[in-house]
């Protein structure tokens, strides 16, 4: 298109997201004028403003959200071991435990302090002790200064020292143990919930296709009872079948929306950052499936709380020899060294000791031996503890295998239901448009349609959780066999 000289021309100025339009003149826009410079000033202050950053601040969380937009059951696990507080929680105490075996083994070296201190008396004391007879007579001062170094060397502390490295040690392998623990139970409630949402998933979509089947056999239904060909009864019943069969689909929506807003918990993530998951429901491989009570109760010793349990045990055992150290007696090097001098620094002089230093306690009004019991009850009930989870895992890995083996029968029997169910509906619904069959017949066909697609679903779902349990009970869940 020409231009003219006094012509106007309109063009869009695209923005940060905000389209704003300028006039000009032709000179003006091929002579680069003082419009243009108006022009690059409005585009400035566009993106500067509130808006132009209100809207990168839009892209930049749709960005962020796009990282979350769909999730394999791999990926969830992986961020859940990632970003999990509680799992984070674990790591944190596991380091803390780390320093305190540091700091017990530091309790076994010498311990060296530096001190100074003033002091104002009542009357004039000796600065420095006579350090020989006939020699120059002693400083007396109310100001008393002294600075020095204090050592001690623990040569015996009724084997309170050593016992204490022992605890802390334990202590560090209890917390990798529950770090191990709080692993395996996170995978296998992410693992759960992922595969209920594939579940639920598959139910949607099953109640959906019932749906619209029901809604198209009420389609034909209404163009029936306008002809007079059936009751108003009977229209009403399609329509109560309808309106139930929508609200099952509303409360499988919702309860797919919790159980999503579950996993974005274990996954350390706000729940509106969660896009939808992807997968389907397979038959698990059980082939491995170790059902013989010796290898049931081999594998239990093996489960991280478990092993943490019997740590546990160790630990309480081990606080009984400590709180009984108390009963012997320590003995430790001290030495001394440093000036002292009184008022005006006057009579500066070193001054330096050494020696034993040995204590025994003899009555404590029975505080020892209360510790000392008190210690031992708590042994005995670390004990029972690590035999009732001992016996609850054992429970947990039996009903594991009761659960599969029931769930795999269940699977097989539903889809075989299914098959029936599918050709009940399909010769019902055949003759009621042919007039030779019933409303009520073809309404319970498809209820029963659609429950024994439910049924596949759910026996799939269930096979799936009791193989989880195994796992989980035999202590045999890893992050690689997702």
């Amino acid at each position: 298109m020409k231009l003219g000289t006094g012509e106007m021309v309109w063009f869009p100025l695209e923005i940060s997201g905000v389209t704003s339009s300028c006039t000009k003149t032709a000179a003006e826009v091929f002579l680069h004028g003082p419009g243009m410079w108006m022009a690059i000033l409005i585009s400035v202050l566009l993106l500067v403003s509130p808006l132009g950053v209100r809207a990168s601040e839009t892209r930049a969380g749709q960005e962020a959200d796009a990282r979350y937009a769909a999730w394999t059951l791999h990926d969830a696990v992986g961020i859940a071991l990632k970003k999990s507080p509680l799992l984070a929680s674990r790591k944190n105490e596991l380091s803390a435990s780390k320093e305190g075996v540091k700091e017990a083994r530091g309790q076994l070296l010498p311990r060296l302090d530096a001190y100074s201190s003033y002091e104002r008396l009542s009357d004039p004391q000796v600065v420095v002790p006579i350090k020989a007879f006939g020699g120059r007579p002693p400083t007396f001062s109310r100001d008393q200064y002294r600075t020095g170094v204090t050592v001690k060397i623990p040569i015996f502390e009724g084997g309170r020292l050593w016992t204490n490295l022992g605890l802390a040690r334990l202590r560090e392998e209890v917390s990798r143990k529950e770090v191990s623990f709080t692993t395996q139970e996170l995978i296998y409630h992410v693992t759960n919930v992922f595969n209920e949402i594939l579940f639920l998933k598959s139910l949607e979509k099953a109640q959906k296709k019932t749906l619209g089947a029901l809604k198209k056999l009420r389609k034909d239904a209404k163009t029936r009872f306008s002809v007079g060909r059936i009751a108003p009864v009977d229209l009403m019943r399609i329509d109560a079948q309808v309106a139930q069969q929508e609200h099952d689909l509303v409360a499988i929506i919702q309860e797919r929306k919790r159980a999503k807003e579950f996993l974005a918990q274990l996954m350390g993530v706000e729940p509106w950052r969660l896009g939808e998951v992807k997968g389907v429901l397979r038959e698990p491989d059980l082939k491995g499936l170790e059902s013989k009570s010796e290898a049931i109760s081999r594998l239990i010793l093996e489960r991280p709380d478990i092993e943490k349990a019997k740590k546990e045990m160790l630990l309480a055992k081990k606080a009984i020899r400590f709180e009984k150290g108390l009963h012997l007696p320590f003995v430790d090097l001290v030495g001394d060294y440093g000036r002292h001098a009184g008022s005006g620094f006057e009579g500066d002089e070193e001054i330096w000791s050494a020696g034993v230093k040995v204590g025994l306690n003899i009555f404590s009004g029975g505080v020892i031996s209360a510790r000392v019991r008190q210690a031992e009850e708590r042994y005995l009930a670390a004990r029972n503890r690590y035999e009732h989870l001992r016996l609850t895992a054992i429970r947990q890995a039996l009903n594991a295998i009761s659960e599969i083996r029931e769930a795999r029968q269940r699977l097989f029997a539903a889809r075989l239901s299914l098959k029936s169910a599918r050709e009940s509906f399909r010769i019902e619904k055949l003759k009621y448009e042919t007039g030779a069959g019933s409303v009520t017949d073809s309404l319970l066909s498809q209820a029963v349609w659609f429950q024994a697609e439910a049924n596949v679903h759910k026996a799939f779902y269930d096979l799936l959780h009791a193989e989880m349990d195994y796992k989980f009970a035999t202590g045999r869940v890893k992050y690689e066999d997702r």
